[in-house]
């Protein structure tokens, strides 16, 4: 009896023994939670930083403007008789563009002529009298005292022969300001007044434009305001036709903005480029990477905005590395809007994701998809 009881006894722990090793092959059998979890790489896009600053960021955008303007009003008062040009008429130096009525002005300038006739008459009259009491005052055929008074009488007429002289340039200048004349070559680009308008000192009746003299006035970002020398050449393009043309770099500023951090410059538009339509006013991009020595050229390490995460000089960029992506801080500085220039922290050799705003962390994985 005890010995079916032991034999019972082992056939239970065998029993058992085998049900437990069937569990355990059935549970190795099975993927652990952990090991299907494996991370999955974010798809990103890879740039690698630029050692020196491409055409597109070395411009800068400006306007054109005439070298000379002037907005032209008459120098007397009264009704306008003739209006000789308008609009888009183009004028020389000199030419009359308009007329005030001139009839008493006229009057005026004859008045003063014959003043200065009789002054001059009176005058030769006076000469000769001092002249021939000199002679008899050294004789001692006259007293002294009629000599004097005949020097008296010829500065009295050479006194009012000057004055009468004065009248009639006078009254001949107030007949020539009755004109309304162009200054320089140029351009009517816009007219107020017509014929019967009463003007006066203060009126415009004119505006004239120099289109031969035609500038460029841009504001240069102070990061490669170095790299803009006065006398060299710029290319240009011409909004929103597209069209090319060169200008000289006259004069650059010497002030930075406080408040865009640019500075002024100023490039005269070559002559003999006819064919482009250059109206004051009209937006061009200036493009200095060919004006500028290769050595005053900014060099460095270079990258999108987008590609740095940073607030002022401090800056974080993702380094991509076996796969992964590197969270490393940066020193940088604006260089114009869409570029920073990294100061420290970066070299040309690494690249890094070109969206510094992807949820990522230290570490991640992540997959090149350019």
């Amino acid at each position: 009896m005890k010995m079916r009881i032991g034999l019972k006894g082992a056939l239970v722990a065998v029993a058992v023994a085998a049900s437990g090793c069937s569990k355990g092959g059935a549970a190795a059998s099975l993927p652990s939670p952990s090991a299907s979890a494996a991370p999955r790489a974010m798809g990103v896009k890879a740039i690698a930083p630029a050692t020196k600053l491409d055409a597109n960021v070395m411009s800068a955008t400006g306007h054109l403007r005439s070298r000379q303007q002037a907005t032209l009003a008459s120098r007397s008062s009264g009704p306008l008789t003739r209006v000789l040009v308008d609009v888009g008429d183009r004028v020389k130096k000199g030419q009359v563009l308009a007329q005030l009525d001139t009839a008493s002005l006229s009057i005026s300038v004859e008045q003063a002529s014959a003043s200065k006739a009789a002054a001059e008459a009176v005058l030769d009259g006076a000469t000769l009298e001092v002249e021939r009491a000199r002679k008899l005052a050294e004789s001692g055929s006259v007293p002294k005292s009629t000599l004097e008074k005949a020097e008296i009488a010829f500065r009295q007429a050479r006194a009012s022969a000057a004055q009468s002289g004065a009248a009639l340039k006078n009254a001949s200048q107030m007949l020539s300001d009755a004109s309304i004349v162009a200054p320089f070559d140029g351009v009517i680009t816009a007219r107020t007044k017509h014929v019967g308008d009463m003007v006066n000192t203060s009126t415009a009746i004119f505006t004239l434009v120099d289109l031969e003299g035609i500038e460029v006035r841009a504001q240069v970002p102070e990061t490669i305001i170095d790299s803009v020398q006065a006398g060299s050449v710029a290319k240009g393009t011409l909004s929103p036709t597209g069209a090319r043309f060169e200008a000289r770099v006259r004069t650059v500023g010497g002030v930075i903005d406080p408040q865009t951090r640019t500075v002024e410059v100023l490039a005269d538009v070559l002559r003999g480029q006819e064919k482009v339509a250059f109206r004051p006013g009209a937006l061009v991009e200036l493009d200095f990477s060919t004006a500028a020595p290769e050595a005053s050229t900014p060099k460095g390490v270079f990258l999108p905005a987008e590609a740095v995460s940073s607030q002022g000089q401090d800056g974080v960029v993702w380094v991509i590395l076996d796969g992964r992506v590197e969270r490393r801080e940066v020193k940088v500085r604006s260089v114009m809007p869409g570029y920073v220039h990294v100061l420290e922290g970066l070299t040309a050799q690494e690249r890094v994701v070109a969206d510094a705003s992807l949820p990522m962390k230290d570490g991640s994985a992540v997959r090149v998809t350019q």
